[in-house]
């Protein structure tokens, strides 16, 4: 399998990407609270979290950090790393969030001034999902030239045949673009934040070329090796690949209008059989099906209540109809009731990022 940081795949075996890759399973039952993300191995993998979890126990400063190309509105796989960064400000780690608006310039060419209001409404988002601003430092890539300083020294650290191996063939653009997230994600470590310090790095896996680059870099620099964690992808509604911004009709943005949404998940692609009859008969595949993610991802908290839908889609007792439907009314209303509290965010999170 090809997975390219910059494109769009789905991941169908975990445990070959995690041989792959070199990283390991999540600590399972060892992380603290009652995470439903690490219950449920949606966060499944990990890299260098020990530093991460030596800071919590011993009460030591460390951080989480994160950034988002503003180049649409937050989706529902978005959504997961907003999580992460929730859970991880919880255990006491300050959250640096980096707008990533000179990348998003490079790779997606959309003019800075054209991004600002993007930026502003996902942050927004990650206000209304429960970020603590308090606790936090927001900024633009184009406005804090420690980044860019930082993604020019590091050049130092790196020849055209790393990036090749790690990237394969870009344009000059794409590599300077991913030298600049070494510079955002070390950035929690220099003298202005503390000095160094441990760092996680809630990712995909597609993301994961970036950590490597990275942690070579630090070591270089005699700073602690970032950490990161992995979290499953969520798939499209077309299940043919993960959802993305990149095709608004495969994807339920935060944004999105309820009931829009609601259809969008009506035409969505199943497990399902090619008749009713087969479907009772045989059963469906949960494993394939986009609707079944949304309750695994978002509308089920209930463990033992996800495990009953799935058994009987196994079983061919739950039609896809039915499922739609109910998937359906509960997404509108986790939308209806996060607009809400977004109205209120907006002031805020022009405030954050001016």
């Amino acid at each position: 399998m090809e997975i390219d940081p910059f494109g769009n795949c789905i991941v169908e075996d975990y445990g070959q990407v995690m041989k792959d890759f070199g990283i390991s399973k999540m600590p399972q039952g060892s992380m603290p609270g009652n995470d439903v993300l690490h219950r449920r191995n949606i966060v499944f993998a990990q890299r260098g979290l020990n530093t991460i979890m030596e800071a919590y126990e011993k009460k030591r400063p460390f951080a989480v950090m994160t950034g988002i190309k503003p180049s649409n509105r937050y989706h529902l796989g978005s959504k997961l790393v907003a999580e992460q960064l929730k859970y991880f400000q919880g255990l006491g780690a300050k959250l640096f969030y980096c707008v990533a608006d000179l990348e998003c310039l490079v790779t997606n060419k959309i003019p800075l001034e054209e991004q600002h209001n993007i930026a502003v409404d996902n942050v927004a988002d990650l206000l209304a999902l429960g970020i603590d601003p308090k606790n936090a430092y927001f900024y633009k890539q184009s406005q804090q030239e420690t980044v860019m300083n930082l993604a020019f020294v590091y050049a130092n650290n790196v020849t055209n045949n790393m990036l090749r191996a790690i990237y394969g063939d870009k344009d000059v653009g794409s590599y300077m673009a991913a030298l600049l997230q070494v510079g955002d994600i070390l950035l929690p470590q220099i003298p202005e934040f503390g000095g160094p310090k441990p760092v996680v790095v809630p990712v995909g896996i597609d993301q994961d070329s970036h950590m490597r680059l990275t942690r070579d870099i630090a070591a270089k620099h005699r700073l602690v090796l970032p950490a990161s964690t992995y979290n499953k992808f969520m798939r499209s509604l077309s299940g043919e690949s993960k959802m993305s911004k990149r095709d608004e009709s495969s994807m339920v943005s935060l944004s999105d209008d309820p009931k829009e949404a609601g259809k969008k998940v009506m035409r969505a692609f199943t497990g399902g059989r090619a008749t009713v009859e087969e479907q009772k008969r045989d059963g469906a595949n949960p494993n394939i099906c986009p609707v079944y993610d949304l309750y695994l991802f978002h509308l089920e908290p209930d463990d033992q209540k996800l495990k009953q839908r799935y058994d009987a889609c196994k079983g061919g007792k739950l039609m896809c109809g039915d499922c739609k439907k109910e998937c359906a009314e509960r997404l509108a209303g986790m939308l209806k009731a996060h607009q809400e509290k977004k109205a209120k965010m907006l002031t805020k999170a022009e405030k954050l990022i001016a």
